[in-house]
């Protein structure tokens, strides 16, 4: 949250600037701003968990992963969820819940986030439709995460330039 009101502010800032038409402070800040924003982005915004009928995907900060569901061998919540595969990699899940408090029901156990019990439930269900060994797990790039830190360190550059050039 307070990352997010940092880059709203810093945001208003600039348009402020280009609004008084101080276009030497816009062309200044713009790199700098850009690269926060992005990084906010990556760490807090972009990670997630997706499920479809085929597979679990985990995006992370610059890597994606799309685990087919005849692959996963565990499910587990421990700080974050971490999928483990039938392969023995341990994939953390940066978009997901966290552990709750350590608050335990009056029977004894543990209460759970309820996106964990959608992704658990998800996991009942395929688990039987999918094949053992159900594809291989695919990881690569996150490229839309690449593309766009590509365009903000380009920013940034141009940005560098103009401070040196005055």
């Amino acid at each position: 949250m307070a990352s997010g009101l940092v880059a709203l502010l810093g945001l208003f800032l600039l348009g402020d600037a280009a609004v008084r038409g101080s276009w030497d402070v816009v062309l200044t800040a713009l790199g700098p701003l850009a690269v926060l924003v992005w990084a906010l982005w990556v760490l807090t915004y972009r990670p997630s968990i997706r499920l479809d009928d085929d597979a679990l995907t985990v995006v992370n900060p610059l890597r994606e992963t799309r685990v087919p569901w005849g692959a996963v061998a565990d499910v587990r919540l421990r700080w974050q969820i971490v999928v483990e595969t039938t392969e023995g990699r341990r994939i953390p899940c940066w978009g997901g819940p966290s552990a709750p408090r350590p608050a335990t029901t009056r029977r004894g156990t543990q209460q759970q986030p309820a996106q964990m019990s959608v992704l658990l439930d998800r996991w009942a269900e395929r688990r039987a439709a999918a094949t053992a060994g159900g594809g291989a797990v695919q990881r690569g790039w996150d490229r839309p995460a690449l593309v766009t830190g590509a365009v903000a360190a380009l920013l940034l550059a141009v940005s560098l330039s103009s401070a040196v050039l005055r």
